[in-house]
């Protein structure tokens, strides 16, 4: 399911606003401080019942109001959601009038923010391109959820073992550890070669239509899995015991995996600018969300806000041809309407709001 409306009441600078979103492309434009980014966020948060910006969702209730309310509707299905934050209450969400869970929800109305971090993805941490990757995962597939928790339970009382020196208490976790890890190893793999694809049939289209868009192409991606594939993952944990051992927690494993984006044998992020770099993200993000619309029947919402932030004219140029190849609902923000003719708004589905003309 994705939103066709979402309506506000007290959240954040709004007192109340109502909003139809787009099938595919929706911008919302303005100064700073005239609250586009709020409304990406109150979508975020009616997907995932958190926020991108902030763990105190008590923050995001309007000065002076007691709650904030935000009320989205699915004009294919006709479901309607519902997520109500008091001051000192826990968050209450309901579908069609039925309390559900965290996890029902993001489920139900599945959502991916593209911020400062994606931005530079490939500069930062493992541990970020790894949760990217597996909010994806968690998503689509309820197995890999179940591997995922029954591998990191595994882990933790592994590396408790370790840490009290214990090493054939260590070891008699390994067999659910590897049953676990080869399975979200597989998963990851799957999912990266699948959305290689479409991201190079993406880039294909782009280049036709601006050369510059070249730069994307050929690039090699893969998932770097944390332990020697050719060894196996049981054998990389058997061989690592003694380092294990030494430093009191498990070395190899999914839970020290990658992503590796190359470029002629070179890291992106040596040789890509800034905004090359936050456009292969954009295109990374985008090619995702196609993948998990086609093979797993969802509609992904991708949120980006500050769309021209750290991307020169050449590379808005390469973005604008994007807009006609949206599967699922496209929203995002930029200080300044950029777009104009460019945009042949019918065939493209795209609906453009001046967030002060909305307050």
């Amino acid at each position: 399911m994705a939103f066709s409306r979402i309506d506000l009441r007290n959240f954040r600078c709004f007192d109340s606003l109502s909003i139809d979103l787009s099938s595919k492309s929706t911008l919302f434009y303005g100064k700073n401080g005239c609250g586009k980014t709020s409304i990406l966020e109150s979508i975020y948060v009616a997907s995932s019942g958190r926020s991108f910006r902030t763990s105190n969702l008590e923050s995001l209730i309007k000065k002076g109001s007691e709650a904030f309310v935000i009320r989205a509707y699915d004009e294919n299905t006709g479901s309607i959601l519902e997520v109500k934050k008091g001051n000192n209450k826990p968050i209450n969400i309901k579908i069609n009038n039925s309390r559900v869970t965290i996890s029902e929800l993001v489920r139900a109305f599945p959502s991916f923010s593209i911020d400062s971090k994606t931005f530079f993805y490939n500069d930062n941490a493992p541990e970020y391109r790894r949760k990217q990757l597996d909010r994806g995962l968690f998503i689509a597939s309820p197995d890999y959820a179940k591997d995922w928790f029954g591998y990191f339970r595994s882990l933790k009382q592994r590396n408790s073992a370790l840490k009290l020196g214990d090493l054939a208490q260590a070891k008699a976790y390994d067999p659910l550890l590897v049953e676990h890890g080869e399975k979200l190893n597989h998963l990851r793999k799957n999912l990266i070669s699948e959305v290689k694809k479409i991201y190079d049939e993406l880039v294909d289209k782009l280049a036709q239509e601006n050369k510059r868009a070249d730069i994307f192409s050929n690039l090699k991606i893969k998932l770097k899995p944390g332990f020697n594939d050719k060894e196996g993952l049981l054998k990389s944990i058997e061989n690592s015991n003694n380092v294990d051992l030494k430093r009191k927690n498990t070395t190899v494993g999914p839970h020290k995996a990658d992503i590796i984006f190359e470029s002629k044998d070179s890291l992106i992020k040596d040789i890509f600018s800034r905004g090359e770099q936050k456009l292969l993200s954009i295109l990374w993000s985008l090619s995702q969300n196609i993948y998990l619309g086609r093979t797993f029947n969802l509609s992904p919402i991708l949120l980006l806000d500050d769309l021209s932030s750290e991307l020169d004219d050449e590379m808005l140029k390469c973005f604008l041809p994007t807009l006609k190849y949206i599967e699922n609902r496209f929203v995002f923000s930029n200080i300044v309407e950029l777009f104009g003719s460019k945009i042949d708004s019918d065939k493209q589905s795209f609906i453009k709001f001046h967030v002060e003309q909305l307050k």
